[in-house]
């Protein structure tokens, strides 16, 4: 109890500064009053300078000015003066696919989306700048376009979409195996992809080119609120690991989609084990609905953890 008493009046001792002869504050008044004096003295000597420097350029003008003519005098001849271009006169830079206004940074990719027999385009794309160039897709107006029949022509669009370093498709996977291809693209760069779910469907009168939501009740404990647009994450860092796989093949409605996040604990121990959410989904009248949850742990050693993902999705390459 002594012991917590003299620790105590120590801390609060040390809070408060000791001056008790008011030299802490005749320091600070002695270097107020120097940084005025040098503030004055630096004041004084400023303007000398500018002084010197205006009448050193008048000097200067009047020697090396060239005698002044009227355009035509004496035979001269009037300078010619270049407009500045307006954002108006500026030709627009970028592809025409049909949008009404040109793009730039275009990725594509084919599968079968028209129908299990014949591929269709998808293209994620950037507006051109106005001045020219091509804005980074921070900020800017980003689109995804579907080309039925491969004319070069978008039949439909979604946008904008928001993207942050990168902004390009990705894969096409058929999660539900009914012959045609969904659609994932890349709307977050880095370590880890964040990945936008769309769903395409051309057997309408009007194509279908849509992200898709989850459907009730979702995950929330997984990050899949219902009613919300698909997100997801694949990649990893140090720590961190998020991976797609296909479903069994066997399930009520398709391959469907696993979904796995997982973090290995403790950071930075030859113990650590991977601590795993998995969420199991199937694609169901364009949403995605949750088939099963479940969370688990494993060694995270230097073998590859068994819900890695795999070099295809659904039959689609996943890429590098």
């Amino acid at each position: 109890m002594v012991l917590d008493e003299r620790l105590r009046g120590a801390f609060e001792g040390a809070g408060e500064p000791a001056d008790p002869s008011g030299v802490y504050e005749d320091l600070i008044r002695r270097r107020e009053r120097r940084r005025m004096a040098r503030g004055m003295t630096l004041g004084v000597v400023s303007v000398a300078v500018v002084a010197a420097c205006i009448v050193g350029v008048v000097i200067l003008s009047r020697v090396f000015a060239p005698t002044e003519s009227r355009p035509g005098a004496d035979g001269g001849i009037a300078p010619s003066v270049q407009p500045v271009p307006t954002p108006a006169d500026v030709a627009p830079t970028g592809k025409d696919i049909g949008l009404g206004f040109p793009v730039c940074n275009v990725s594509t990719i084919e599968g079968p989306f028209a129908s299990p027999h014949t591929n269709a385009t998808i293209s994620v794309a950037t507006k051109a700048g106005d001045l020219g160039g091509c804005p980074q897709p921070d900020g800017a107006f980003n689109v995804v376009t579907l080309d039925t029949d491969q004319d070069g022509v978008a039949d439909a669009s979604f946008g904008p979409i928001e993207c942050t370093i990168e902004c390009r498709t990705f894969s096409a996977p058929d999660l539900d195996a009914d012959g045609t291809a969904e659609l994932l693209i890349v709307q977050s760069g880095g370590s880890i992809l964040g990945l936008g779910l769309f769903d395409v469907d051309v057997q309408e009168s009007e194509p279908v080119l849509e992200p898709m939501t989850v459907a009730s009740p979702g995950d929330p404990a997984g990050g899949f609120e219902p009613g919300e647009v698909v997100r997801l994450l694949l990649g990893g860092d140090e720590f961190y690991l998020d991976t797609l796989r296909c479903g069994d093949p066997e399930m009520r409605h398709g391959p469907g989609l696993i979904v796995t996040t997982a973090e290995s604990l403790p950071h930075d121990s030859p113990d650590a084990r991977w601590h795993a959410h998995t969420t199991v989904f199937a694609l169901v009248d364009g949403s995605l609905q949750v088939m099963d949850i479940g969370d688990f742990t494993e060694p995270a050693g230097v073998e590859a953890p068994s819900f890695q993902s795999g070099e295809t999705l659904c039959g689609s390459n996943l890429g590098p």
